[in-house]
């Protein structure tokens, strides 16, 4: 069983560092998208030099801003990179620059066995949706134009397109590789799905969740509004798929920026990482998971 570790980073060089020396294992790859904007210098500082350390450049690198359609683009070229890194792959896991695993290596690799798709499905996305404002207006978030310019394009509607069902959920998952290439076909044999949503806000939320809502393997899915019976309880969760990511705190900027108070509920989570981590706030917990995940390998 082998997996490919797929990360996002866009800051915090020394986390991501220390994120990766959590993930090495021998039935692992690791491939790392950085944000062109940032200096892909700093980060390889804290990167091992490794055949099973990939850091993707060149055209493969994109500027993602928040809310545009670049992030599922490095997202779909760390798939592309993996899908042709010459290794077999049984799973793929998306996590972000912020992440950390809260449970151990063998007990990640024992639920990546089995045939479910980590994925958290929030609503689906229709005109008495909060969030049908993402698809019904242009969003063009990833150009380089004047905020007024931006502002005023993402008061234009447009034709929300029919392709498939839309559905938001958590933008982190891990999924099989059957679903994986299913998606990646999707994407090709469907070039309207793709140009419709690079004008989509935040896409990340939607445009995997969609497809793997609309697919055979929607029955596989972990963590689904539609089948989960009590909605008030599915939202009071602070479980999306595979990541523990708190989104119910009180009082604070969400998500929750994770610390020492949060071990417990990290400790008693069935999820395999968690975010959000900052390296001067989540340092203490950090030591602690590394001291504890660690002991039990």
């Amino acid at each position: 069983m082998k997996t490919a570790f797929l990360i996002l980073a866009h800051d915090q060089p020394a986390h991501l560092g220390r994120l990766v020396a959590s993930l090495r294992c021998d039935w692992a790859q690791i491939f790392i998208h950085i944000d062109k904007k940032a200096d892909i210098t700093e980060f390889q500082r804290y990167l091992p030099q490794h055949k099973d350390v990939i850091v993707l450049d060149g055209r493969d690198r994109v500027r993602i801003s928040w809310g545009g359609f670049n992030m599922v683009r490095a997202t779909l070229n760390l798939l592309e990179v993996s899908l042709n890194a010459g290794t077999p792959f049984d799973r793929f896991c998306f996590l972000s620059g912020s992440d950390f695993p809260i449970k151990s290596l063998s007990e990640m690799q024992a639920c990546f066995a089995s045939n479910q798709e980590f994925m958290r499905i929030d609503r689906l996305v229709d005109a008495s949706s909060s969030h049908y404002r993402n698809v019904q207006y242009l969003c063009i978030k990833d150009f380089p134009l004047p905020k007024s310019v931006i502002s005023a394009v993402s008061r234009i509607r447009r034709k929300v397109s029919q392709k498939i069902p839309h559905y938001h959920g958590c933008s982190w998952w891990a999924l099989t590789k059957d679903c994986v290439q299913y998606i990646v076909d999707f994407v090709q044999q469907n070039p309207d799905y793709f140009r419709f949503h690079q004008y989509t806000l935040c896409p990340d939320e939607i445009f995997f969740q969609s497809i793997v809502k609309s697919s055979p393997f929607a029955p596989q899915i972990t963590h689904d509004v539609e089948t989960f019976g009590d909605r008030t309880q599915f939202f009071a969760l602070n479980e999306h798929a595979c990541h523990y990511i708190d989104w119910n705190a009180k009082g604070v900027t969400l998500p929750k920026v994770l610390d020492q108070t949060d071990l417990p509920h990290l400790l008693s989570s069935k999820a395999l990482f968690a975010r959000k981590f900052r390296e001067n706030e989540s340092n203490g917990l950090l030591k602690l998971l590394e001291e504890g995940v660690g002991s039990r390998e």
